[in-house]
This record gives C-alpha cells, structure tokens and sequence, in this order.
C-alpha cells in the first residue's frame, strides 16, 4: 500500500513539473508569427512600418537602450510567464557597418569594447569555430543587460525565454543563444529552457560554428525561418579553403597521401598544381575581402566606437547557415502579392512577407 502510494505521489509530481513547461520543442507557426510581430514592434509607433496588432497574451516590461553599434532589445513577458527577448534588426547609419564588418574571429575569446572593459565571451565548445565580427561585438554590447534581464525575471519564477530575431537581430539571436550556453554560472543559471526563431538569418559563423549550435539546441530548439526569394540568407560570401576542412580531412595532408599512392610522378604533379591554383584563388578572394571587410571597414568602426580595439582577424571566410531551416517557398498567389520591380531589393525580406507565407503554410487549413 505504502508503495502505491509513493508511486502516485510520484505520479502527480511528474505530471504537475510536465504542465508547467510553456515552451515545446518544434516549430509553432502561432507561436512563431506572435514573437515576429513583437520583434517588428521594435519600429516607432508612428512609423508607417509598424504592426497593426500585436498579440494581446504579451506586454512588454522592458525597452534597453542603444549599445554598441546601435544594438537594442525588448523584453517581453507571455500571461504564462514565458519571457521573449527581441534582439534588434538593422536600423541604419552604424547598424549596416555592424553587417559588412564580417571578418572571422575566434568564437572564444574577449573583445576589448573600450579602455575600461575587456568582455569574456563563448560562442562555441569546438575550437575550430569560428564567428562574424560585426555581430560578435552586438552581441557582447548587449549580454550584459540581455542576462542582467533574465536573472531579474528567472527570481520571479521565469525559466523559460524565446530569443527572436529578424535579419541582423536573427544574426545577433544565434550568438546569444550560444553565449547563453556557455555563459559561467553565476552568470546565468543554468535551468532554463530557450527556443530560437532566428527570421529571415543572415549566416552566423563557419560550419564548426553551425555544428555547435544546432547541437546545442538539438531536438527541435532553434530554427531559422527563410523566404526563398529573399537574398539576405545568401549572406555574407562565404569562400572555402583547404585551412578550413576537418584535420582528418584527407585533402589536408593530400601531399603525403598522393606520395605514397600515386605512383606515377606525372599524375602527381599535375593534382598538386590544380589543387594549389584552385587554393590561391580561393586564399586571394579572402584576401581582398579582408582588405575591404575588415581593415577598411574598421576605420568607419572606429569612428563610432573610438576605444573598441580588434582582435586577431581569421584568415577565412567559410560561412554555413546555422539553425533548423523552416523554407517559405513562394506560390503564385505569392508572386502576385510581393510582385518585385526591380527597384526594392528587400521586397522579400521585410516582415509582410514573412508572415503571409507563414500563415500560408502554418495556419491555414
């Protein structure tokens, strides 16, 4: 008797700890189209531009300032205590140099933000990773009050978080999310359940970085949402070199490798020179990228944030999407709607779009 009693004991305990988990893994179109709007909601109410409605189940507690390169953030609170953190899209002037400025950097390290503060970050476990410039320094303007936010609400009894992003601020959610992970401790506390909609994303980092992350928040808590048409997920350029394969890779020791199999020294030599010349090509174009991305760039940088000093700038440019992909293809109807004239080049990537194909393939029955 003793036992069955424990065992329905145990039963209720279980079942109550399931219902208060808000948050499922999977994609939630609902839920999806309620947060976008939140993170549109970051234009002035009397921009043209700005929803009509938002989700009456949310009220937004908090409006951060400007950071950085024009980085800022919402926060807002779901009636059943899901809190949503909205990261910020590009919004013009400073913000767009934090988009070009797409040199690769260590996804472990510190950034010197100005004299006084040297900030510690983790995007990544794996040492071969490796993140865009621009939106690692976003992204470290904004932890400090991102997790000063969460900490004040996870006392209140929140422990679940949606971060959302749009564009730049999908660049920027990918890296806080993966900050979050590998945040100290007494940073962040780590019993919280987050989910990712990374809207209309840019691509964050290299392959090893996008390993890390889609493990991080493997079974269905991150995704990346993409209108087909829509350029802006094509970018940054991302150019492949041998530097950038796995060390077990066998193109990495190809040399060795073709000495001791290939016997012929003629058939030798010329793989040798077509792979090299492929490689310089590829090693010239990341050369040229460095020298307008980074080191011309960095100049309009600097004129905004006078004290912030570069770390080392990696030789590469191998950037991979990141994130479970949601694909919004297009239909006629579609077409006809969003019809493109050849003079706005963001047709596909504002947030009308987004939204009507997700109601098209999420909502409607």
């Amino acid at each position: 008797m003793f036992r069955f009693r424990v065992f329905i004991i145990s039963l209720f305990s279980a079942t109550a700890l399931i219902s208060q988990t808000k948050l499922k893994p999977g994609f939630d179109g609902q839920e999806f189209l309620d947060v976008l709007h939140l993170e549109w909601a970051h234009q002035d109410s009397g921009s043209k531009y700005a929803p009509k409605t938002l989700p009456l189940n949310y009220k937004r507690m908090y409006r951060s300032q400007e950071y950085g390169l024009k980085n800022k953030f919402d926060f807002w609170l779901r009636n059943d205590s899901v809190g949503v953190i909205c990261l910020r899209y590009t919004v013009g002037g400073v913000s767009w140099l934090e988009n070009f400025y797409s040199g690769m950097i260590k996804a472990e390290g510190s950034l010197q933000l100005n004299d006084t503060t040297k900030f510690n970050y983790k995007f990544s476990n794996d040492t071969n990773a490796l993140v865009h410039h621009g939106w690692a320094i976003g992204t470290c303007y904004l932890a400090p009050f991102v997790t000063q936010t969460i900490n004040e609400y996870y006392k209140k009894g929140v422990k679940e978080f949606i971060i959302v992003g749009h564009s730049q601020g999908a660049a920027l959610s990918f890296l806080m999310r993966s900050y979050l992970q590998y945040a100290p401790a007494d940073l962040v506390p780590k019993d919280i359940t987050y989910k990712v909609y990374c809207s209309a994303a840019p691509k964050p980092g290299n392959l090893f970085y996008a390993y890390d992350f889609d493990f991080i928040t493997r079974n269905g808590w991150a995704y990346r949402i993409v209108n087909a048409n829509d350029w802006v997920p094509e970018t940054p350029f991302s150019v492949q070199t041998i530097e950038d394969l796995h060390p077990t890779n066998p193109f990495t020791k190809r040399k060795e490798i073709m000495r001791r199999r290939v016997k012929n020294p003629l058939i030798r030599a010329y793989v040798n020179h077509a792979v090299n010349d492929m490689q310089d090509a590829a090693q010239k174009t990341n050369r040229k990228y460095k020298k307008y991305l980074t080191k011309r760039m960095g100049k309009f940088i600097k004129k905004s944030l006078k004290e912030y000093q570069d770390p080392i700038v990696q030789e590469s440019n191998f950037y991979m999407p990141a994130g479970i992909p949601i694909i919004l293809q297009p239909d006629s109807s579609y077409n006809q709607k969003f019809r493109y004239d050849g003079e706005n080049v963001f047709l596909h990537h504002m947030f009308e779009p987004y939204i009507y194909l997700t109601e098209l393939y999420y909502l409607k029955k």
